[in-house]
């Protein structure tokens, strides 16, 4: 066969395609006995029937049909592994009916992954931010503890700020029931909004046993716009007044929120600052990953096929489907509460999906282009993390690829702020780091498990050979077909 290959700047590659009528005859013959292996014909055993039996059976056309089926799919492997093409989808054919005798021309038209064109990222450069650690931050995250070892004890005085009330309220809007609650508690805020704002004020100076009727405002803002700025009118009962007592901060204290970990304050002090030292150093290295991955996107030139950006607008869809369900609200209840359908969301979120392409196509390149590799013994090593932080995760082929391909990422994101900026003091442990980043959706084991099935589209695309052998041929039946 002729193979002509031309790269569209669409990204596409058509194929077009010049048969010999000696190259069909010798496909019908190979046809022929394929078919004769799954077809019974009264009085020959199966594999037995001559062919022109075979042929009264079928038909004649049938089997150079089949047989003009497999050369189109030969060449169509052939051809992208000789031209080291790419295919994202299916691919479109253009094949006329043959006639006997005669040559054969088609073509095929297939979407393609091109490679992004790198700029000169060598060249630049990025300061890395000095962090540090406050006393003011420290002491802001021990409140937060000293809060949380905080108990509350019933008083017998009248309602205060700050106070934990219980009470019965019934709240009623232009005769309408808005809320009917029983022994609901409230800490007394001067900050309420929403739906209870102006409540807190009412209640101050109210005991236990008490009860009050009163009326507030809704604001004009809130979210349900046929009860914003109306009328609320209030029938509560107050149960129960409770005030918050600390502990003191002390070592005692200190043993008290570690569990025993720490014996002293100063102790649990440098280990808040520490905490909160790394905290800061890793947004801070997020932070500068993103802007100089943002600069090498910037000053590189792609050629990005819609059919990636829509199937990662898909993909986006799908996470979010997951994250509702561990809500317990569906797709349809989601557009309903934000009056949009899915088109409109999938319409929406198409620059976010053409930046993660951007993302995962420059990353690729640069990890081709600086040779970095991941090996079995880091992947290992990847398993053993999860396995000590108590997420195993299954042993499978599709997630040994799901973390390979995210610690590549990893590996070349560490490279590429090293080639941009000045040494770090810090030494990192990537294989630490990869562990926690390595999945797609999200971000720990069972994300990382369900990345199994939602591996990155330049991922799913980039074994060639795989890809060339996955993708359904006219032999199959699902190739789309252009008249």
């Amino acid at each position: 066969m002729k193979v002509s290959v031309e790269k569209l700047p669409t990204s596409e590659a058509v194929l077009e395609v010049d048969v010999t009528w000696d190259e069909l005859e010798k496909a019908s013959e190979k046809a022929y006995r394929k078919l004769v292996q799954k077809v019974d014909i009264q009085g020959f055993r199966r594999g037995k029937a001559p062919r022109s039996i075979l042929e009264r059976k079928l038909g004649k056309e049938y089997i150079y049909q089949e047989g003009l089926d497999d050369l189109i799919s030969e060449a169509y492997r052939n051809t992208l592994k000789e031209h080291d093409l790419t295919p994202i989808s299916q691919p479109k054919l253009d094949a006329p009916t043959f006639e006997m005798g005669q040559s054969y021309h088609f073509s095929l038209t297939v979407p393609i992954l091109m490679p992004v064109e790198l700029g000169d990222y060598h060249s630049l450069h990025f300061e890395r931010e000095e962090v540090g650690v406050t006393s003011e931050e420290v002491d802001k995250e021990l409140e937060k503890l000293y809060n949380r070892l905080a108990i509350w004890n019933v008083v017998e005085r009248p309602a205060t700020y700050g106070d934990r009330i219980t009470v019965d309220l019934t709240l009623t809007s232009a005769d309408q029931v808005i809320s009917n609650l029983k022994d609901n508690t409230f800490e007394l805020t001067q900050e309420r909004s929403a739906l209870f704002t102006g409540m807190d004020e009412q209640v101050v100076g109210m005991q236990s046993g008490g009860s009050k009727s009163f009326s507030t405002t809704i604001p004009t803002d809130y979210s349900n716009e046929k009860l914003a700025g109306k009328q609320a009118d209030y029938e509560l009962v107050l149960h129960k007044v409770e005030e918050k007592q600390f502990p003191e901060l002390d070592d005692a204290f200190a043993s008290k929120v570690s569990d025993g970990q720490f014996s002293t304050m100063e102790d649990l002090s440098k280990f808040i600052s520490d905490n909160i030292l790394e905290q800061k150093k890793r947004q801070v290295r997020d932070n500068l990953r993103e802007k100089i991955l943002s600069a090498v996107i910037e000053q590189s030139t792609f050629t990005i096929h819609p059919t990636l950006i829509n199937e990662q607008a898909e993909r986006t869809l799908h996470q979010l489907e997951h994250m509702l369900e561990a809500q317990h609200i569906s797709l349809d209840q989601y557009f309903m509460m934000t009056r949009k359908s899915r088109s409109e969301y999938l319409a929406e979120i198409q620059p976010q999906a053409e930046k993660e392409i951007q993302r995962q196509l420059v990353l690729e390149a640069i990890a081709h282009k600086e040779d970095i590799k991941v090996t079995t013994e880091e992947i290992e090593g990847l398993f053993s993390l999860y396995a000590q932080a108590g997420q195993s995760l299954p042993r499978t082929e599709e997630q040994i690829r799901t973390l390979a391909s995210g610690y590549r990422r990893e590996k070349t994101l560490i490279r590429l702020t090293e080639l941009t900026t000045d040494p770090e003091s810090d030494v990192v442990d990537i294989s630490a780091e990869a562990a926690l980043t390595s999945s797609q959706a999200e971000e720990n084991a069972a994300a990382a498990a369900r990345a199994a099935s939602e591996t990155a589209l330049v991922d799913t695309h980039n074994d060639d050979e795989a890809s060339a052998t996955a993708t359904p041929l006219p032999g199959d039946r699902n190739t789309e077909t252009v008249e």
